[in-house]
């Protein structure tokens, strides 16, 4: 029997040594994981801070153009350190909730040339068709989303 106690012994350190090594190991992956989560993460954020934009009309004299088709203009500036792509495949449009098929949307600079992005601090305009016109009594709500899913909303008023 004494020989039985040193050899029982050592198989029982053998297997803490493996279960330790188990535990060490699942332990590491999960840390690495989330390291890699967290570097992922990380340059998400920053990606989100450096690309940022502003509608900046006034909200009470967004004005109505045309007699049908009606136009509607808003300005967008970059505020980001990012050029912003700035085009019809990259921009969704809503007014009231609708979609404006992007069909109905111009992407210009201030001057009026076609532009396809949208440089630092440069300010583009979205001209806006509708086929009727929208009400100059109620507010209306626009909200321009970027095709990485930034989005910003604008209640204003219409002057005719």
């Amino acid at each position: 029997m004494a020989a039985g106690g040193p050899a029982s012994e050592l198989i029982m350190f053998i297997v803490a040594v493996i279960v330790a090594g188990s535990v060490a190991g699942a332990l590491a992956y999960v840390t690495n994981d989330i390291a890699n989560s967290m570097k992922v993460r990380g340059v998400e954020l920053a990606d989100n801070l450096r690309i940022d934009f502003a509608i900046i009309n006034d909200p009470n004299a967004v004005v109505e153009e045309g007699t049908g088709p009606y136009y509607y203009t808003f300005y967008i500036k970059n505020i980001g350190q990012e050029p912003i792509p700035f085009n019809a495949e990259s921009i969704q449009v809503f007014i009231d909730g609708n979609l404006i098929p992007s069909s109905n949307l111009t992407f210009t600079d201030t001057a009026g040339n076609a532009i396809t992005s949208l440089q630092p601090y440069q300010v583009g305009v979205i001209k806006v068709t509708l086929g009727k016109a929208l009400n100059t009594t109620v507010p209306h709500r626009i909200q321009v989303v970027l095709e990485n899913g930034k989005k910003r909303v604008l209640i204003f008023r219409v002057k005719s």
